[in-house]
């Protein structure tokens, strides 16, 4: 038979727990609204290019050294330009980082242009290890700067009210072990993620070595 006092320990560590799962419901929640804050104001490339114009894939500039924050590669010490890249989808457990010709200790400027058919909402997700801050159009649009496994960023909502070429730049890099960087996209009204296909990538001369 319980007694006064196991009674009142039972409904205080039940009001207890209420009120901490109250809690990590609406963190849960402030957290989950802040992942689909849309990024919007994106400009597109002015002027637009001429098809002539364009190399296909990104351009890409490396330089080698130990890295420790995404903000430190702003401006590439004794840059060498890389091997243009056809889409963004690298994973490795030990192999080069991307089309450097190092398995670690790499950083670069990923430069280019990503085209939308289509005016709408897209939403991005970005893998990374290790720091990465990614822009389309001038809009910051994910920033994972410091050293991490590898990790994909909440799917980010990307309003485009324009059609056409927009910038895309990447810094990227990467310390040692492990690498990854990605990019995916849902097309408008689309249920499936897949990779920015190449054909939706594209850079300019102007670009290289930047």
């Amino acid at each position: 038979m319980r007694n006064a006092a196991d009674t009142h320990f039972q409904a205080t560590a039940s009001r207890s727990l209420g009120v901490w799962w109250v809690g990590l419901v609406l963190a849960l929640t402030g957290l989950a609204a802040a992942a689909v804050e849309p990024v919007t104001g994106a400009q597109p490339w002015d002027p637009q290019p001429e098809k002539a114009s364009l190399n296909p894939g990104l351009a890409v500039t490396y330089a080698y050294g130990r890295q420790v924050h995404v903000d430190d590669i702003e401006t590439l010490d004794v840059p060498v330009i890389g091997r243009p890249l056809a889409k963004i989808a690298h994973r490795t457990v030990d192999g080069n980082v991307l089309t450097s010709d190092r398995p670690l200790l790499v950083a670069a400027h990923i430069r280019g242009l990503i085209r939308f058919n289509q005016t709408g909402t897209y939403t991005f997700r970005v893998e990374s290890n290790d720091g990465v801050k990614v822009r389309i159009g001038g809009k910051r649009v994910w920033y994972d700067p410091e050293i991490h496994a590898n990790r994909w960023s909440p799917p980010i909502p990307f309003d485009v009210v324009q059609t056409g070429w927009y910038e895309l730049w990447i810094n990227y890099y990467q310390k040692k072990g492990t690498s990854a960087l990605q990019l995916m996209w849902k097309l408008p009204g689309s249920q499936s993620r897949v990779h920015v296909p190449p054909d939706a990538l594209a850079h300019l001369d102007k670009q290289i070595g930047q």
